[in-house]
């Protein structure tokens, strides 16, 4: 069985580091794909990425909801592989305006909840078949991924220098391509088929299933991390912005800086993952929220780009850990529903997004970007309080299914 579980493990890092290329890739072109390749305005884009970032979230949410049914839960990640393939490989073959807004609100969301699906079966796999070490090997998958982001991005502008902009989407085509080929051999192994008990039929099965209830302590949790993620986001959009406007630097500052910062999460991950095999995941997550927040103080009082570089430690810290244990943490959210939890990262990502855009929308100024790294500071720490009061929730009021 050791033998058999190493090689399901080896298979899902592949995937993770797959998974990681095919949105490394992609992310930080997106727009410029759009407005300057294809010739979609930017109201036009900005369209186009909320209808996708929408469908991503209904897309994430169905297929949790038909996990938690499916018997096995291996064809739902491979065809959500699959697709993403068809989808990022058709804006490279066809580069044109309509095929860019199919690929992306109809085909891509698919492709983008390869990562959730993932995760969903990992978690299920690991749950049944080494529980006392799932939420360590969670928090590694999650470094594969991170890992994936330090590495492709500046690989990517160099392909789009070389060739065009559209061989990035090359590049995540194959990534899903080969992620596809990959889950084919998993496919193959039996002791890695997870999914439902069989029933006599389908209204059996659907019996069967836990009814979907979030406890009172899991709301809080919730909502707590939907305003860290909202808080992350706000970080991301000002960061270089910052950089750039209120400290007079460059975009190879900006590049130093995000990688000053990605480069010490991967190790990090791994070792929250190990710690949180020895203490609760809310401790550590309120924790990490309170540095987050602490790191963003921190940064308005710096006065150089060496001060932001140095302050790019605890960025990795906290960030390290508020990525990869809030998987976890959202995956316990509806007892005995797995692949539905498991979807509300992707719903969460996604509100946090729209809401974090309204709120930069309303806070920026043309004068300086700061005051988005007070607001977002406020809100992790509200983020941090909230899921210790689900943690105390949790413990004064048992939870029930």
């Amino acid at each position: 069985m050791p033998n058999r579980r190493n090689y399901v493990t080896a298979i899902l890092c592949l995937n993770m580091i797959l998974a990681g290329v095919a949105l490394a890739a992609t992310a930080p072109y997106r727009a410029v794909v759009a407005i300057d390749a294809v010739g979609l305005s930017n109201s036009a884009y900005a369209v186009v990425m909320t209808f996708s970032a929408l469908g991503a979230a209904a897309v994430s949410v169905l297929l949790g909801w038909i996990s938690d049914r499916i018997p096995d839960r291996r064809i739902l990640v491979l065809f959500c592989a699959a697709v993403g393939a068809i989808g990022f490989g058709a804006v490279y073959a066809v580069p044109t305006a309509l095929c860019y807004i199919l690929a992306f609100c109809l085909l891509i969301p698919f492709g983008n909840a390869f990562f959730s699906q993932s995760f969903s079966y990992a978690r299920d796999y690991y749950d049944r078949t080494w529980p006392e070490r799932a939420e360590f090997l969670v928090s590694v998958l999650r470094s594969f991924f991170a890992a994936a982001w330090v590495i492709v991005p500046p690989l990517a502008g160099w392909l789009a220098s070389v060739t065009d902009l559209f061989a990035v989407f090359a590049l995540a085509a194959l990534a899903c391509l080969v992620s596809t080929l990959l889950l084919a051999l998993l496919l193959r192994e039996r002791s890695a088929r997870i999914g439902p008990p069989p029933a006599s039929d389908a209204r059996a099965r659907l019996r069967e299933l836990p009814r979907v209830d979030i406890s009172t302590s899991h709301k809080f949790g919730f909502v707590g991390v939907m305003l860290i993620n909202i808080s992350m986001a706000l970080h991301i959009t000002a960061l270089p912005l910052v950089i750039i406007r209120d400290f007079d630097g460059s975009l190879a500052d900006v590049g130093l800086v995000a990688g000053m910062a990605a480069l010490p999460e991967v190790p990090l991950m791994i070792a929250w993952g190990y710690l949180a095999m020895r203490m609760p995941k809310e401790t550590i997550i309120t924790i990490n929220a309170v540095l987050y927040a602490a790191y963003m103080a921190l940064f308005m009082l710096a006065r150089s780009i060496t001060d932001i570089l140095v302050l790019q430690l605890l960025n990795a810290i906290a960030t390290a850990a508020l990525m990869s244990l809030t998987i976890g943490y959202m995956q316990d959210m509806i007892k005995g529903r797995i692949g539905l939890s498991t979807s509300l990262l992707d719903v969460a990502r996604v509100l946090s997004w729209l809401i974090s855009s309204a709120i930069f929308a309303l806070v920026a100024s043309n004068v300086t970007y700061l005051p988005v790294f007070a607001i977002a500071a406020g809100l992790s720490l509200v983020g941090g309080v909230l899921i210790r009061l689900s943690q105390y929730a949790k413990v004064s009021a048992p939870e029930y299914s």
